[in-house]
């Protein structure tokens, strides 16, 4: 089938055209979206979170075992001094630790501000003193080595 010089294109090869572009237009204006409310979310991450992840990250860090139960006082930027407390717990996991954190933000702009979370921490050099690993580390292989027995290979 040949075409004429004149000829244009046919209803269905504009559709088709119209359909791609309007699939890559909204496409892109989703995309555009989805940025533009991210970058709102960055910026509205109010003063106590950024404060709060400051702290957490201070305190987490701490590699003794006695100066995290001591607390202590971190300057911010935002909240004014914050006061933060510790509680820690061993957990059923070997060297595995529940930390009760606390912490109060002095806030000078407005009633003072107050923080609890529970953080589970890794951490082998905290364990009791006269704690015996071999003894737990024993266990656990006789643990595996049960379930090797029973497992059908």
């Amino acid at each position: 089938m040949t075409r004429s010089p004149k000829a244009g294109f046919s209803l269905i090869e504009t559709l088709v055209a119209v359909a791609i572009a309007g699939i890559a237009f909204f496409v892109l204006t989703e995309t555009f979206f989805n940025v533009l409310l991210t970058l709102e979310g960055l910026e509205s991450e109010n003063d106590t979170q950024k404060d709060v992840r400051f702290v957490r990250s201070q305190v987490i860090q701490l590699a003794s075992r006695d100066e995290l139960l001591d607390g202590g006082e971190i300057s911010t930027l935002d909240l004014g001094v914050a006061t933060w407390e510790a509680d820690l717990e061993a957990t059923s996991v070997l060297d595995l630790f529940a930390l009760d954190l606390s912490i109060r933000f002095e806030n000078p702009e407005g009633d003072p501000f107050e923080y609890e979370e529970r953080l589970f921490l890794l951490r082998p050099t905290w364990a009791e003193d006269g704690f015996d690993r071999s003894e737990l580390r024993a266990d656990i292989q006789r643990e595996l080595e049960s379930r090797d027995r029973r497992r059908d290979w």
